[in-house]
């Protein structure tokens, strides 16, 4: 469900003078793309020589409710800091549409070993921090491509570059079975595809991207079929593969928030179009987009269509016979 908030309710709920300021921050462009994330509005904002400032907003508990890197009033945490009331504003402005039970970064399950690297980075001075994610950054393509979009100079994947993308996708599950091919050529072409969506995640989450997403599942079910009828050790490969596609669009559905009913819908038909099995079909993995009763009408529509492994192949081939 979404809900729309309007500029009267934010002037009723924020001084006079933080509006002011607000509006004056909208106006001189500092704002970056704003994108959804997590049901609510995210940017960064741009602070000139000093590292952007992270901006959320969304509608948490009925409750709307702010994080960014600022920190806010110590002596009000409830009060909207000027950036979280800037980006509200460009949201409305662009008729942003909210989620009404959003989830904010921070309650984002993080691993402790993350965090705890991530506390040991805040002590290393800025300027070495910083070679250091440029040195690894220039051998990895993912990394870079993170960089880029924490820093406000990659925006969400233009058309022609999703176009690009699925190009790739295609001509890889081509080369993968064409002329005299090996398994290991499909698993091949499957880690690369893996490869392309795990940058394009990376971005600014867009319905287009969703779109390449659900088409690279569709690809990579029509391959792994050709492991799992093999039974030669690759139904692992598969499997691993399959997951990390599944991984990438469960990604871009919690950034987005689809309407619960049209994700159950067009999961509904991924997993029905393959002769066996689909990454996509484990509809608990969708139970946060869903709900409990979301997953109980997906499980109703598709079935008991998992037949992954060799056993359930050689019984589904039995029962088509």
């Amino acid at each position: 469900m979404a809900v729309r908030l309007d500029i009267d309710a934010i002037r009723n709920a924020v001084a006079p003078a933080t509006i002011q300021d607000a509006g004056t921050l909208v106006e001189s462009g500092r704002l970056g793309e704003i994108t959804s994330f997590g049901g609510g509005a995210s940017c960064v904002l741009d602070r000139g020589s000093e590292p952007g400032y992270e901006v959320w907003v969304g509608v948490v508990g009925g409750e709307f409710t702010a994080e960014c890197d600022c920190g806010g009033d110590p002596t009000d945490p409830d009060e909207l800091c000027v950036h979280a009331v800037a980006l509200t504003l460009g949201a409305l402005r662009d008729d942003f549409v909210w989620a009404s039970a959003a989830t904010p970064p921070s309650q984002l399950a993080v691993d402790p070993e993350v965090r705890r690297l991530a506390e040991i980075a805040a002590t290393v001075p800025a300027r070495r921090l910083a070679m250091l994610v440029a040195e690894h950054a220039v051998q990895d393509r993912r990394l870079a491509t993170r960089l880029l979009t924490y820093a406000g100079r990659l925006g969400a994947p233009t058309d022609a570059e999703l176009a690009n993308v699925r190009r790739t996708i295609d001509n890889l599950a081509n080369e993968a079975t064409a002329g005299e091919w090996e398994l290991h050529d499909v698993v091949k072409a499957g880690q690369w595809i893996v490869d392309e969506l795990e940058l394009l995640v990376q971005r600014a989450a867009t319905d287009g991207a969703l779109d390449v997403v659900e088409h690279a599942a569709e690809v990579w079910d029509d391959l792994a079929s050709h492991l799992y009828d093999a039974h030669h050790g690759y139904e692992d490969e598969a499997e691993e593969i399959g997951d990390a596609v599944r991984a990438a669009h469960i990604r871009l559905c919690g950034a987005l928030r689809p309407d619960p009913d049209d994700l159950r819908d067009r999961l509904a038909e991924i997993v029905t179009a393959p002769e066996f099995t689909s990454c996509l079909d484990s509809p608990e993995d969708y139970l946060p987009l869903l709900g409990p009763a979301g997953v109980a009408e997906l499980h109703a529509s598709v079935g008991d269509r998992n037949v992954r492994g060799p056993a359930k192949i050689a019984e589904r081939l039995q029962q088509a016979e």
